[in-house]
């Protein structure tokens, strides 16, 4: 599998909107790329009574793919607002993690390269003990780390930094997310400084808040671009 994984320091940080821009600029470029969030909790009834997840419509959106292609992104909706082995357990559904890890290598076939979004932290439970982490392991990419720059997101880097490298996750960089460059102080840039220098990992994009969440992919893409190091991505990616 060639592509790239997109995790954060907790829920809400924005990894679907990192994972977005990434997804549209390289797309941008004429690069056959795809998406996977194979994993999704607190999904939404559409019309006709059927689970989706706003994350894969978000990602769906960046890649200009039709609804046809929406299992392909995301494989299981769970409705519960909890971690996907909590949420499992409330639906009744069991999860196979070799039946969503097939599908995933499946789906990364039939492409160049794939952004697989994450849910949740780094050790967010996806069946009892088998962790997010453990699914990152499996697939062996390379992945980002997602944060903000806000009073204690250095030690939610940090630790989250410390533990992927604890279990040998190839962690390339960070992505701060909600970064406003006209408002950022002494806090904001000194935790970036601290975050950066604790870890060792490089600073590869300070993105703003987005605010149109229906924006059209070749316009994600140009903010992209602009704000996060995208060709550096497409490098750790081994993208030719």
């Amino acid at each position: 599998m060639i592509g790239l994984f997109v995790t954060a320091t907790d829920t809400d940080i924005g990894k679907t909107i990192i994972s977005g821009a990434i997804l549209a600029a390289i797309k941008n470029r004429g690069i056959n790329i795809g998406a996977l969030k194979p994993l999704a909790s607190g999904c939404i009834s559409n019309n006709d009574g059927v689970l989706e997840a706003e994350d894969a419509t978000f990602l769906m959106r960046a890649l200009d793919f039709p609804e046809s292609k929406r299992t392909e992104v995301n494989m299981l909706a769970l409705e519960p607002a909890l971690t996907p082995a909590v949420a499992a357990k409330v639906s009744g559904i069991t999860i196979n993690m070799a039946t969503v890890m097939e599908h995933c290598y499946k789906v990364a076939d039939s492409y160049e390269a794939v952004v697989v979004e994450g849910v949740g932290g780094i050790t967010a439970p996806l069946i009892d003990d088998y962790l997010l982490a453990d699914m990152i392991v499996a697939m062996n990419l390379p992945t980002i780390l997602v944060a903000t720059a806000g009073l204690g997101s250095i030690n939610q880097v940090v630790l989250t930094a410390e533990y992927a490298k604890q279990r040998k996750i190839n962690l390339v960089g960070i992505i701060i997310n909600k970064y406003d460059e006209n408002k950022a102080g002494i806090l904001e840039e000194s935790n970036l400084e601290y975050m950066t220098r604790l870890t060792g990992l490089p600073l590869l994009g300070k993105f703003p808040m987005l605010k149109n969440l229906e924006i059209t992919s070749p316009q994600l893409g140009k903010i992209a671009e602009e704000y996060i190091n995208i060709n550096e991505i497409i490098k750790m990616m081994e993208l030719k």
